[in-house]
């Protein structure tokens, strides 16, 4: 019977971790040469034009946010560190770019930070996104819309 307990509790606990049931975004490859390698096609500017504006929810390296952006090129973030910015399309290298206002260190006077770009791939699951930082080709965000949008 301790048998029967054991190999039932090591099945759901295999069935609890799968990725499945583990997380709502899905597991992404490190950096970019390897979302390459595995052959998941890269969103070009174009069709990055019709995500934005809109509501997504990213999932990055610091954490899960929601991202408002608006057709005026300005987006707001919350869930980490509330701030607003500026986003745009950067066609000539597919890709696009977020420059937000913050406090360093979480305290003192605002400041507009480095704008950042991102090569975007579509996951295998055709809803999530993943973004890698042009500048160095390292993982950087998992995102999708948001429902209604």
């Amino acid at each position: 019977m301790k048998r029967l307990s054991a190999v039932c509790m090591a099945i759901a606990l295999v069935l609890l971790t799968s990725p499945a049931f583990a997380q709502d975004f899905p597991t992404v490859p490190p950096n970019m040469k390897e979302a390459e390698a595995k052959g998941l096609p890269r969103v070009g500017a174009e069709e990055l034009k019709a995500f934005f504006p809109g509501v997504a929810k990213f999932k990055g390296t610091t954490g899960k946010h929601l991202m408002t952006f608006k057709p005026d090129g300005s987006v707001d973030r919350k869930g980490f560190r509330d701030t607003a910015g500026k986003w745009r399309i950067d066609e000539q290298n597919n890709a696009y770019c977020l420059a937000f206002t913050e406090a360093p260190h979480g305290f003192g006077k605002m400041h507009a930070s480095k704008e950042n770009c991102f090569a975007v791939f579509r996951a295998p699951d055709g809803t999530h996104f993943f973004d890698y930082d042009v500048a160095n080709g390292f993982y950087a965000h998992v995102w999708r819309r948001a429902k209604g949008e």
